[in-house]
This record gives structure tokens, sequence and C-alpha cells, in this order.
């Protein structure tokens, strides 16, 4: 069963299609990744979405924070 409950401590904040989106859970994260990512699919890309899952899973939600912000990051589009 999916934990979509599962929150990171703060969130990442990105710049998605000039808007300002505050990310707030590996379920959310996953999203973007998957549906409204702006750029190359890289291997971060992949492993970000593959540690998101695993934490929507069940496991520590953190590496995923991690994952995620090492992906936006490469992609331009983490703002802070």
């Amino acid at each position: 069963m999916l934990d979509t409950t599962n929150r990171w401590k703060r969130p990442v904040t990105i710049m998605l299609s000039g808007v300002r989106n505050d990310v707030t859970g590996p379920v959310q994260a996953r999203h973007i990744l998957l549906v409204d990512w702006p750029a190359e699919r890289t291997d971060k890309h992949k492993i970000a979405s593959d540690i998101c899952l695993a934490a929507m899973e069940g496991a520590d939600p953190e590496p995923a924070w991690i994952a995620f912000m090492e992906a936006a990051i490469e992609a331009g589009i983490f703002v802070e």
C-alpha cells in the first residue's frame, strides 16, 4: 500500500513554467518527475523517481528529498 501522507521536513522549491512550486513529499515529487518534468530524463531523474517510489512504499523519505533536489538542480529548476 502506498503512503500518500509521507511528507519531508522541508519542501524543495522549484520553478515549473515560470511558477514557483513547493514540493512537500515523495508523492508530489514523483508526479512531477513522471508527468511535469521539463528537462531531459537523466540518470538522476531515474534515481529520484525510484527513490520517491520507495518512500511512497514505506522507506525513509529523506533520501527521496535529496535525490529529488539533485535532479532539480541538474534540470535547472531548483530555486531554494
